[in-house]
């Protein structure tokens, strides 16, 4: 992907967070959710990106990490 990072506190740009290694994954097997993806502002990124680091449990964050995909996916990039 491109000016994204996938992993825990590496990332080189600060402006947004680490991509979480679940997302990461989904998007690199999902060509039409990760172009979506690619193409969000860092705002957008980072709301992303939090809404799925508040899940409650690991279950949980990977029902949130689906339904992301998903909507990505259908070109919706507002969470």
């Amino acid at each position: 992907m491109k000016n994204s990072f996938i992993g825990m506190g590496r990332n080189p740009d600060s402006v947004v967070p680490d991509i979480p290694m679940g997302l990461g994954m989904a998007l690199f097997q999902d060509e039409a959710a990760r172009k979506t993806f690619e193409s969000m502002t860092d705002t957008q990124k980072t709301t992303l990106i939090s809404y799925i680091q508040c899940a409650d449990t690991g279950d949980d964050a990977k029902r949130k990490i689906s339904e992301v995909v998903i909507s990505l996916r259908e070109g919706k990039s507002a969470f």
